[in-house]
C-alpha cells in the first residue's frame, strides 16, 4: 500500500490529520515525523510515496527537507504547507509543477484531493524532482535567509539569500550577477542549504525573476552561437519542457479552418469585475515587457482578451494547436505541464499555453527564453474558470 509521510512539529495538528485520513486508510497509509531529521530517518526505513511537509520547523526545516528529497528521492511528489503563506505565494506555487501548495489552516477536502492526485502520479500535475528555479522562487516568496551550495556535475556555486532577497552569488570563475546568470541554468543539480547568510552587502541589483529570465536568454544565445542542441538528458523523465510542432502539417489555412473550430467569435471580451482571475491574468500579461502581443480565448475559440497585432485567426490557431498538443501528449505518453512554441515568418515566436478552461497565445521575440515566461504565467492561468 502507498504511504504518505506527514512532516510537522505541531503534534496536535499531526493527530488531527491522522484522524481525518482514517477515512482513506483503504487507499493509503500514514507515517509522521516531527521535523526534517525525523523525516530523513523515516525515508530510510520505509517506502514513502508522497511527502506532505510544513516549512517552519526546528532542527531541519521544510526547505532543507525539500532539498534532501530533490537530491536523494527525486521521484517522490511533495506537498508544501505553511501558515505563513501570502496571496502572491499561493498564486506562484499553486501549480508550479514540482510543488503542490496548501496554506494553513488546512482545507481538509482540498488536501485529500491533492494527496490522492499526487499518489496517482505526474499526470495530475506533479512533476517529480525539484528544479532549481522553483526552489529559488520558493525561498524568495517565503522570505528565507540562507546560503545555498549548488552542485551540477563538476560545477559548484553558492547563492546568498537574506529575507528572500538574492544578495550575491559565486561560482569558481564568476561572482555577482554573472555567477547567478550561469548557476540558474544548471541542470540536474544537488542543493545544500544552510540557514545562515554571511553576506550583508547586496552585490546583485537585479530581481530574482529577471535573473531567471536573463540567465536562460544568455544560455540560449550562447548555445545558438556555438551550435549546441539541448540533449534529451536535459529534459526530465516523463515530461517534455516543450512541444515544438513547427514541422507538423496541421493544415491551418485561415480560409478553411478544420473542425471543430470553424465558428470562431471575433468579439473581444474585456475582463470585468465579474471575472477577477481573468483580470488578474491580463494584468500579469501586461506586466511582462517580453510579451509583444497576446490572445486569451475559451476552448470554443471565443476571444476573451487580445492585444497587439493578433486577431481572430490567432485565436483559431492557438485553440487548434492546444488541442493537437494534448492529443500528441496522450499518444506518446507525456504528462505534466507543457507549452508549444512556434516560430513565425518574422522570426518572432508564439508561445501557446493551455489552462483548464482557456488557451493563451503570447507573441515574444526570438531572444526571449520561453520556459521561465511559461512558468510565470501558469499559476494564474490554471485558476481561470469560464462560467457556462
Amino acid at each position: 500500500m502507498k504511504r504518505v509521510l506527514i512532516v510537522d512539529d505541531d503534534k496536535s495538528f499531526l493527530h488531527s490529520l491522522i484522524d481525518g485520513f482514517k477515512a482513506y486508510e483503504d487507499k493509503f497509509a500514514i507515517a509522521t515525523a516531527g521535523d526534517g531529521l525525523e523525516a530523513v530517518a523515516t525515508l530510510k526505513e520505509q517506502k514513502i510515496s508522497l511527502v506532505l511537509t510544513d516549512l517552519k520547523m526546528p532542527r531541519m526545516d521544510g526547505f532543507e527537507l525539500v532539498a534532501h528529497l530533490s537530491n536523494n528521492y527525486p521521484n517522490i511528489p511533495i506537498i508544501v504547507m505553511t501558515a505563513f503563506g501570502t496571496p502572491q505565494m499561493e498564486d506562484n506555487l499553486r501549480d508550479m509543477g514540482t510543488f503542490q501548495y496548501i496554506e494553513k489552516p488546512i482545507d481538509f477536502g482540498v488536501l485529500v484531493e491533492k494527496v490522492i492526485k499526487g499518489l496517482e502520479g505526474p499526470a495530475k500535475g506533479f512533476i517529480t524532482g525539484v528544479s532549481l528555479s522553483s526552489f529559488l522562487q520558493l525561498l524568495e516568496l517565503d522570505h528565507k535567509t540562507c546560503t545555498l551550495t549548488i552542485h551540477a556535475g563538476n560545477k559548484k556555486g553558492s547563492m546568498f539569500f537574506r529575507d528572500g532577497v538574492l544578495l550575491d552569488a559565486k561560482s569558481e570563475k564568476q561572482q555577482g550577477s554573472k555567477a547567478a546568470y550561469s548557476i540558474v541554468t544548471w541542470k540536474n543539480v544537488e542543493i545544500e542549504i544552510e540557514n545562515i547568510c554571511s553576506i550583508d552587502k547586496k552585490n546583485i541589483t537585479e530581481t530574482l525573476g529577471f535573473i531567471l529570465l536573463e540567465g536562460c536568454r544568455r544560455k540560449d544565445e550562447k548555445d545558438a552561437e556555438t551550435g549546441i542542441v539541448p540533449l534529451t538528458s536535459d529534459i526530465e523523465m516523463n515530461s517534455l519542457e516543450s512541444l515544438n510542432m513547427e514541422d507538423l502539417d496541421l493544415d491551418l489555412s485561415t480560409e478553411s479552418p478544420r473542425e471543430p473550430f470553424q465558428n470562431q467569435s471575433e468579439t473581444t471580451v474585456e475582463p470585468t469585475a465579474s471575472d477577477p482571475v481573468l483580470a488578474q491574468f491580463v494584468d500579469l500579461l501586461n506586466s511582462f515587457p517580453e510579451i509583444n502581443s497576446s490572445t486569451v480565448s475559451s476552448k470554443d475559440g471565443t476571444i476573451l482578451h487580445q492585444t497587439g497585432e493578433q486577431n481572430s485567426n490567432t485565436a483559431n490557431f492557438i485553440t487548434y494547436a492546444a488541442g493537437t498538443a494534448k492529443q500528441i501528449q496522450a499518444a506518446i505518453g507525456v504528462s505534466g505541464q507543457q507549452y508549444s512554441l512556434f516560430t513565425l515568418e518574422d522570426d518572432s515566436r508564439l508561445l501557446v499555453l493551455c489552462g483548464e478552461d482557456v488557451v493563451v497565445g503570447v507573441g515574444i521575440d526570438s531572444s526571449v527564453p520561453p520556459e521561465p515566461l511559461a512558468n510565470g504565467l501558469r499559476p494564474v492561468l490554471s485558476r481561470i474558470q469560464i462560467q457556462a
